[in-house]
């Protein structure tokens, strides 16, 4: 015997939600199974670290400074980029790096700890080729100042330090070397 179809209007409502529910299953599911192994075997694209210093997604807070730099090539004033320590293919931004051509460095790292004017003048090697400052680096002498005083050590060893005023010269020195953290600086 077999049993009669239930035709009733509630009974053709549960039908057409049941059809419907398996039309959404049949997409949902898929598109949730390939998210998954998406996510487990596909892994984004990262930057290398230059110097222990790695390139991050995030800024952090947890150790958050600024110093300002200052180039001069025999004498002349050069410009430190915008955008130094920052990518666009892998999005990120390395712990030491500018936002302006205003010479601050921000100094944005998960944990406090020394960084040095030669980690900073990697970075900025490594993501940014079209800077003058590198040709001079290896042909002339260079020397480095720290709020206004020439410093003794190598420059690559000078500590960037909260609201510092560092200047690199190229070559010959300038008439006046900067001594003062900019008071338009942002703080810290």
């Amino acid at each position: 015997m077999s049993k009669k179809r239930d035709d009733s209007y509630f009974a053709a409502g549960r039908r057409k939600r049941n059809k419907n529910m398996m039309i959404v299953a049949a997409v949902v599911i898929p598109v949730i199974v390939i998210g998954v192994v998406a996510a487990l075997f596909i892994k984004p694209t990262t930057a290398q670290a230059i110097d222990g210093i790695e390139c991050n997604i995030n800024e952090f807070n947890t150790h958050h400074i600024h110093a300002h730099l200052d180039v001069f090539i025999d004498g002349k004033p050069q410009q430190v980029p915008a955008r130094v320590g920052i990518m666009s293919t892998p999005s990120c931004l390395y712990w030491l790096h500018t936002h302006a051509t205003d010479g601050i460095v921000h100094i944005e790292a998960p944990a406090a700890r020394t960084f040095t004017l030669g980690q900073f003048m990697d970075i900025w090697n490594q993501t940014h080729h079209d800077s003058a400052v590198f040709d001079g680096l290896t042909s002339k002498p260079v020397s480095a100042y720290v709020n206004g005083t020439k410093v003794s050590e190598d420059y690559r060893d000078v500590q960037l330090q909260s609201r510092q005023e560092v200047a690199i010269v190229i070559g010959s020195a300038p008439s006046d070397i900067p001594s003062k953290y900019p008071s338009n600086g942002p703080p810290s």
